[in-house]
Parts: structure tokens; sequence; C-alpha cells
């Protein structure tokens, strides 16, 4: 059992991310689950004291797809881009098709090398949008890559395939389908997660397009939500919602309230949005969501809150066995501790710097030696 145990110089434990010092971790390898968490150093333990270790993160929406073209056609608008079949995105789709499960691959890899273990994922293209990102899920192992599949034209013989092969419904807007349509989807997805972009834009905010879609579609999770307020928020008390701060601030659709939302208990989660205008990087998105949350409540510190949002909220909203507790999988994210062990706020700490931090993961599967 000796490579079974590893020293470290802190982590943060438990579903509150409790920061500690000084700790040894031990895991079964059988069954990749962490067995013991003690105080101190092991003797017989690997050395790690020289890092820190956090749970992975979550990147909780994402379109990888668009990823295979980066930067493209970047003066045009949200509508032109990524909107219907007709929009710029299928148009490149069509044109980059022999490198699309390439780039998803790709994409994941990258957000694995930055500590962000799953990918919430809105793939277009109904079924065989779904079955390209399944390829690149043989090319990439260790990656709980999430697939919330659509329709481009209503079929309910292929809304019932789409619910075979996908983790849940995406939907892209309240103007994508009729109320009946809506009300089908969310009879045949009702075991199963069931996603729409909300009030991204005040056009649709003035549309009320979250109580449309609250008496229709009986979301499980909201994206966006850029020009939602207070009174919203309430009405969302039990559904999560993603925001992605850099796209909402890229194609000018309004800034996320964040401070509000904390306050009001919603539970936050955070995305990247479109990988073809905004990188992988998720944590971009926690430090400015961070810096926006100063502005709106000045002097305040949400910092726990937004990392808790990238990493345990997730966790229980998707259903993932991660967290550094006993009973947990063994999956550490090492940061190199460097201005971690002088920082006087481990929180603000991580969310601000931990990018720049970031050395390997560690699982049960992988050689400690």
């Amino acid at each position: 059992m000796e490579n079974n145990r590893i020293n470290l110089g802190g982590a943060l434990l438990g579903e509150e991310l409790d920061y500690v010092e000084k700790i040894n971790i031990e895991f079964d390898e059988n069954t990749g689950r962490i067995t013991h968490i003690g105080k101190g150093y092991d003797y017989k333990g690997k050395d790690l004291r020289g890092y820190v270790a956090i749970p992975p993160l979550v990147n909780a929406h994402a379109h990888t797809a668009d990823f295979a073209f980066p930067e493209v056609e970047i003066t045009k608008s949200l509508k032109e881009l990524v909107g219907d079949p007709k929009s710029v995105k299928y148009e490149y789709f069509k044109k980059y098709r022999n490198k699309i499960v390439e780039r998803i691959a790709q994409f994941l890899k990258y957000s694995k090398s930055l500590g962000i273990f799953t990918i919430v994922d809105f793939r277009e293209e109904s079924i065989e949008g779904i079955k390209i990102a399944l390829e690149a899920d043989k090319i990439v192992g260790e990656v709980n890559h999430i697939l919330l599949g659509r329709l481009d034209v209503f079929s309910e013989e292929e809304l019932i395939k789409l619910h075979s092969i996908s983790h849940g419904y995406g939907l892209p807007s309240v103007s994508s389908n009729s109320k009946d349509e809506l009300a089908k989807i969310s009879t045949v997805f009702s075991d199963k997660i069931r996603a729409a972009h909300v009030s991204e834009t005040k056009r649709h905010y003035l549309r009320d397009d979250l109580e449309y879609l609250l008496s229709y579609y009986k979301p499980t999770l909201l994206i966006h939500g850029t020009n939602l307020n207070e009174p919203d928020f309430e009405l969302i008390s039990n559904i999560p919602l993603v925001v992605c701060p850099r796209s909402n601030l890229w194609f000018s659709a309004g800034i996320p309230r964040i401070a509000d939302a904390i306050e009001k208990d919603v539970k936050l989660l955070f995305g990247t949005d479109n990988g073809a205008w905004i990188d992988y990087n998720l944590w971009k998105d926690l430090e400015l969501a961070y810096l926006l949350s100063r502005v709106q409540r000045p002097l305040t510190d949400f910092s726990k809150e937004i990392l808790k949002g990238a990493t345990t909220t997730a966790y229980k909203i998707f259903n993932l066995n991660y967290g550094i507790e006993e009973g947990k999988t063994f999956l550490l994210v090492l940061l190199k501790k460097d201005e971690l062990s002088w920082a006087h706020n481990i929180y603000s700490a991580v969310v601000k710097r931990g990018s720049n931090l970031v050395s390997h993961s560690l699982g049960a599967t992988q050689n400690l030696k």
C-alpha cells in the first residue's frame, strides 16, 4: 500500500472546500476511492508537499464542436453566428466536417490539462451531432462528457432516438419549438437533463422566455440568464443556473448579475460557452465572475461560492462522485503551492491565480511512483 498514500501541503476538503494544510490521503487502487484523510504527514506516503490539492472543475456549459473554427467572422452578431441551422455556425460545421471529431477531442484534452474533468456540451446537428461527440470520446479518457442533444427539425421519432443516446436535451431558445413540441420534449426527457438558454439577450427576456420555459419545457438546468434580476432568481430557486460571463461580454449580451444570484441562493454554475469565440479555460470565467461580483457588491468576497459553483455544487447537480473526502473518487487537481503558501485568502488566491498554478492531475489509475 506504500504507493497508495500521498502527503500534500494542503487541500480543499469536503463539500464546503475547507482548507487544511499538511495532510495525507490514502486511496484504494481497486475501487478508485479515497479511504482515509489524515492530519500531518505519513512517513510511507509519496511526497507531494509542494502542492495544494483541489477537486476537479466542471465546465457546465460549452459548445465544443465550434472549436473547429476559432475566431471566425467575429464582427457578426450572436444571432447571425449561432442561430438556427442557417447561421454561420452551421455553415462552418459543413465546411470543417472532417475536423470536428478531432477538435472536440482537443477541447476535452486541453480542458483536462487545466483540471477540468467534466464538460456539459450542447451538441447541435441532432442525432448526428451526438454521434460525432461520441467518436471524440473514444479518443479522450477520464473526462465526463455530458452530451445534451437537440433536434434541428422536430420529430417525435427522432426525439425518442435522441433520448436513447444523449444525457439530456439542450434547447437553444424558446423560439426553437412550439408549445406542444416543448411539452413533448419535457415528457420524453422527463428522466434526463432538460437544459435551456434563457434571457441571454434583452429581446428574449422581454418576451418572457423564462415564464414560457417554466410552463411548457420545465427545465432542470438554465443557461446564461444574463438579463434575469432578483425577482426572477426567486422563481428559479430550485433550478441551477449556468453563467458564462466571458461569452456574455464578447457577444455584447450584457453582464450576468453574479452577486444577486449568489445572495438569492441560486445554485450557480459556470461555463465557457462557444468554443469558436471563447476558449476552454474555465478559470478565466471564474476570475471574471469574481471581479464582476466585486463591481456589483463593492468589497465583498464571493470567491468561495464561485469556486464551489465550479466544483461541489456542480457535483450534486450532475451526480458526480468527486470531492476530497473519504468515499469519493480519488481524483485531485494539484496546484503548485508557490504563492498559495503565503496567500491570506486561499479561495481568492485559487480563483484568481489557480490557472497559472495547475501542475497536473492525480487519479487512482495513474502511477504515483
